[in-house]
């Protein structure tokens, strides 16, 4: 497995949490989430970059996730 398919695994899991409202439900273990996905932010694209900066403030404002 690749570091980018590492990446891509990690933004999907996050994707499903913020779906399932986990930021409001389990906001310590979606910060899990946020913290295992930093330590790859240098290999992130500008775009992963914006999704999670948006997945934080989320969480930080307690904000339904909606697409």
């Amino acid at each position: 497995m690749t570091t980018k398919d590492i990446i891509n695994d990690k933004l999907n899991k996050l994707e499903q949490s913020l779906l399932n409202q986990d930021h409001l439900n389990n906001p310590i273990e979606f910060l899990t989430q946020l913290a295992s996905l930093s330590k790859y932010f240098h290999l992130m694209s500008d775009e992963d970059r914006d999704y999670i900066h948006c997945a934080k403030t989320a969480l930080e404002d307690q904000i339904e996730w909606h697409i």
